[in-house]
C-alpha cells in the first residue's frame, strides 16, 4: 500500500496537516485578536475614565543603600588622560613618581595609617605582622631607605595611638 504513493502525494498530505494543524491553534487560542482585525471600529473614548480608579503601585520607590548618595555627572572625578605614545606616558609617570615623596616617608605614612587602623585593636603580634608585609613591599628601595630611621619614626607615632607599646627590636626580622 505504502508502494502505491508517491512523493508528491506523502508531501501535499505533510502540508496540508500542517497548514490545518496550525490554522487551528491560531483560530482557538487568537481568537480575540482575529476578531480585532475584523472589525475595525473607530475607538471612542471611554465614557468612565473619569470614574475608573487610578492605577496602583505594585512595587515602592527604590531607596539607594545607607551610605550612598546619587550625584551629577557633572562632578564625578575622571583621571587624566594618559597620551597615546607610550613614551610620552612613560616620562609622564616617571616625573610622577619623582614628584612623589622619598621612599622612606612613604613607607612612615603607610605605616601611620596602619597605626590610625589600630588605633582600637588591641593585637601587637598582628600589627607587627602587618608592618612586616608592609616593610617587605618596599624591599626594591632598600638602598634608598634608612630602615631603622624610619622604623623609628613609626615607634614615635605608634607610642600616643596604640594600646600596646611597640619597641624597634619588635621590628628586628622585618627587612630579613
Amino acid at each position: 500500500m505504502l508502494s502505491s504513493i508517491s512523493w508528491q502525494h506523502y508531501l501535499a498530505a505533510i502540508v496540508i496537516i500542517t497548514v490545518s494543524y496550525y490554522l487551528y491553534i491560531v483560530l482557538r487560542y487568537y481568537q480575540k485578536e482575529i476578531a480585532n482585525l475584523f472589525n475595525r471600529k473607530p475607538q471612542t473614548a471611554n465614557i468612565f475614565s473619569a470614574v475608573q480608579a487610578p492605577a496602583y503601585s505594585v512595587m515602592g520607590q527604590a531607596k539607594p543603600d545607607n551610605g550612598v548618595t546619587i550625584g551629577e555627572t557633572q562632578n564625578l572625578p575622571f583621571t587624566d588622560v594618559l597620551p597615546d605614545d607610550p613614551i610620552e606616558a612613560v616620562t609622564k609617570s616617571t616625573d610622577l613618581v619623582s614628584n612623589q615623596n622619598d621612599p622612606s616617608s612613604e613607607l612612615v605614612s603607610e605605616a601611620g595609617n596602619l597605626i590610625e587602623a589600630y588605633k582600637d585593636v588591641d593585637n601587637k603580634q598582628e600589627f607587627i605582622t602587618l608592618i612586616g608585609i608592609l616593610v617587605g613591599s618596599y624591599k626594591r628601595f632598600q638602598e634608598q631607605i634608612d630602615l631603622p630611621a624610619a622604623l623609628s619614626r613609626v615607634v614615635e607615632i605608634s607610642k600616643d595611638k596604640l594600646k600596646f607599646t611597640v619597641a624597634l627590636s619588635d621590628f628586628q626580622n622585618t627587612w630579613a
